[in-house]
């Protein structure tokens, strides 16, 4: 692994259910760098979302390093991982806000403490826009259809220009126009700003216009071998070693 933005270095991690070691990831290495769009595809309760709380800090890994810019985030303290969650690592979640807040409200959250209610807007006002949900604004998450939850939910994780944004599963149950708008609208954004992404996919389709993809099967994190440019007008073919499925 050469080290990038994000580096994961054989990570492993299990839970117990009873007297039942339940394997999640077992010496998954990975690197993200800025201007990347990483996808991790996988079955459902494959570990895709632990993957992700590991690779933010949220979680511990039972062995292994994750490191950030460098860092080791097992080595900071609370305050330094709370700081970097909140400067240099976004978070998109499918969930929305528990409250009747405006999604301009919503956007701006991650802002307001920092920067007052006035330039939080604005910021917000602007992250909408740059998803094409700026006429959702003054609408409920209740009203919004998955398609532009996913949406204004990434706005959410971009407001703060982050270095890195993590986000997990949010093409699950959408049609294929709207996942298509989702999956364009990520790349654009690695390319125009150099952010890094991080994301996790149910299906393979929804993989295929990352830089860099990955299959999550039985704990381990499987990269395609090398191969040929296909010919003009032919499909891609990606084949796994070692896991069920290809495309």
């Amino acid at each position: 692994m050469s080290g990038g933005l994000l580096s994961l270095e054989a990570v492993s991690k299990s839970y117990w259910r009873g007297s039942t070691e339940v394997r999640v990831l077992t010496g998954a290495s990975l690197d993200v760098n800025s201007g990347e769009f990483v996808a991790v595809w996988g079955k459902r309760g494959s570990g895709k979302t632990t993957l992700l709380r590991i690779a933010a800090g949220l979680e511990a890994p039972n062995s292994g390093m994750i490191r950030f810019d460098g860092d080791d985030l097992s080595t900071l303290s609370e305050g330094a991982h709370a700081r970097l969650m909140r400067e240099q690592i976004g978070w998109v979640r499918r969930a929305g806000p528990r409250s009747e807040l405006r999604m301009l409200d919503y956007v701006a959250l991650p802002l307001l403490i920092e920067h007052g209610q006035r330039r939080a807007h604005g910021r917000a006002s602007e992250a909408l826009r740059r998803v094409g949900m700026a006429e959702c604004a003054g609408q409920r998450w209740n009203s919004l259809s998955d398609g532009e939850r996913a949406l204004v939910a990434i706005a959410h994780g971009i407001v703060r220009a982050p270095r890195l944004l993590l986000v997990d599963d949010p093409t699950a149950n959408l049609g294929v126009r709207e996942r298509e708008e989702v999956m364009e609208l990520l790349r654009a954004l690695v390319e125009e700003t150099g952010l890094a992404v991080l994301i996790t996919v149910p299906d393979m389709p929804a993989a295929m216009r990352s830089h860099q993809l990955r299959a999550l099967s039985g704990g381990r994190l499987l990269a395609p071998p090398s191969a040929p440019e296909p010919p003009a007008g032919a499909g891609n073919v990606i084949d796994f070693p070692g896991s069920e499925r290809s495309a």
